[in-house]
C-alpha cells in the first residue's frame, strides 16, 4: 500500500495543476471576449462619429453656399436619425435662421438645450439674437 500514496499525492497535484491551468484559460478567454466587444463597440462609434462629420461638413457646405432649404431637410434627417447629436441640432437651427424661420430656430434652440444642457453658453447668445430679430421684426404700435 505504501507505492499507491506518492502515486496518489501525485495525481492530487496533478488534478490542482489541471484545475488551475482550466481557470486560467477561461480567464484568457474571458478577456479575448472582453476586448473583442469593446473593439468592436469602438468600430461602431468610430463609424457613427465619421458619418456625423461627414453629414456636419456636408451641411456646412450647404448653408455656406445659401442652399438653406437642402439643408434644413438634410438636418431634420440627421436628428432624426441621431435625435440626441448636438451638432444636428445646431445645423437645423442655422438653416431655419437662414430661412428666416425665427421661431422654429427658436424651438430648435431650446430642444438642443434639451438634450444637451452644457450648450446653454452658446444657444443664450442665439436666442437673444433670434430676440432682438424677433423685436425688429414685430410690427409698430399705430399711433
Amino acid at each position: 500500500m505504501e507505492s499507491v500514496e506518492p502515486l496518489l499525492r501525485e495525481l492530487t497535484a496533478i488534478k490542482w495543476l489541471l484545475a488551475f491551468i482550466a481557470l486560467g484559460v477561461a480567464a484568457i478567454v474571458g478577456i479575448f471576449f472582453f476586448l473583442a466587444l469593446n473593439i468592436i463597440s469602438v468600430m461602431r462609434e468610430s463609424r457613427r462619429d465619421n458619418a456625423s462629420q461627414s453629414k456636419h461638413n456636408e451641411l456646412e457646405d450647404l448653408l455656406a453656399t445659401g442652399q438653406s432649404t437642402a439643408a434644413k431637410f438634410t438636418a431634420m434627417e440627421w436628428v432624426g436619425a441621431q435625435p440626441r447629436r448636438p451638432e444636428a441640432h445646431w445645423a437645423l437651427a442655422k438653416a431655419h435662421y437662414q430661412l428666416g424661420e425665427l421661431s422654429e430656430a427658436k424651438q430648435v434652440l431650446k430642444g438642443l438645450l434639451r438634450v444637451a444642457p452644457e450648450e446653454h453658453y452658446r444657444v443664450d447668445a442665439w436666442l437673444e439674437l433670434l430676440e432682438a430679430e424677433f423685436a425688429q421684426k414685430r410690427p409698430k404700435p399705430v399711433q
